[in-house]
């Protein structure tokens, strides 16, 4: 008489046990890591969010870079260049994803004049400032290139828009243009100043009164 009712409660338990189980059958996924695999259609992150996160990764690499060039080894310079290498990779695709970066178009334009890329670079610093005239840092990065490849008046150009709107990256920028000269001075015996070059460092003699 007894056995019979508990017979029937095991049998409704169960039932009731895998009826859950084909209802919510993530509540025994939970925990397993299950939920922690990656999604089958990319990231799941938004364009511009996937972008930020190369940027960051591409301007780690780019600080990685910069520390092993300290080291003045021969290890220490071959880490720098791969890290720029590496550097250069990350920042390329954050453009890709989200063409308004204008983070990642500067940052990509310092790394490849580091990899003397320089009319690459300053490619890349043109399109940042096309997307936003008033990012002065790219104004800043863009005129030290300039400056190596002898494009001496769009350097005194662009320190023109600084000194109006940054004037601690035009000093910054004064102290580039100071250790140019002093270069090119001491290469005087082998090539003597052109027409442009004495121009150039006349206007910084006048404007340092």
């Amino acid at each position: 008489m007894i056995q019979q009712p508990l017979c029937k409660y095991r049998n409704n338990y169960w039932a009731m046990i895998c009826c859950i189980v084909l209802i919510s059958p993530m509540s025994f996924a939970a925990g397993s890591g299950i939920e922690d695999m990656e999604p089958p259609f990319g990231s799941g992150y938004t364009p511009e969010l996937e972008s930020e996160k190369l940027t960051n990764k591409g301007y780690r690499s780019y600080q990685q870079a910069l520390y092993y060039a300290t080291k003045d080894t021969p290890n220490g310079d071959a880490k720098s260049r791969t890290a720029l290498k590496n550097a250069e990779r990350f920042l390329r695709r954050a453009a890709k994803k989200d063409q308004k970066n204008i983070r990642a178009f500067a940052l990509l334009g310092t790394v490849l004049a580091l990899r003397d890329q320089p009319r690459k670079a300053i490619g890349a610093f043109n399109f940042a400032l096309q997307l936003n005239a008033k990012y002065y840092d790219a104004w800043l990065q863009r005129a030290k290139v300039l400056l190596q490849m002898g494009l001496l008046e769009d350097v005194r150009k662009s320190f023109v828009v600084l000194e109006r709107n940054e004037p601690e990256m035009a000093t910054d920028l004064l102290a580039s243009i100071d250790g140019w000269i002093a270069a090119r001075q001491g290469r005087l015996q082998v090539s003597p100043l052109t027409e442009p070059e004495n121009q150039f460092i006349s206007w910084r003699t006048a404007h340092n009164g």
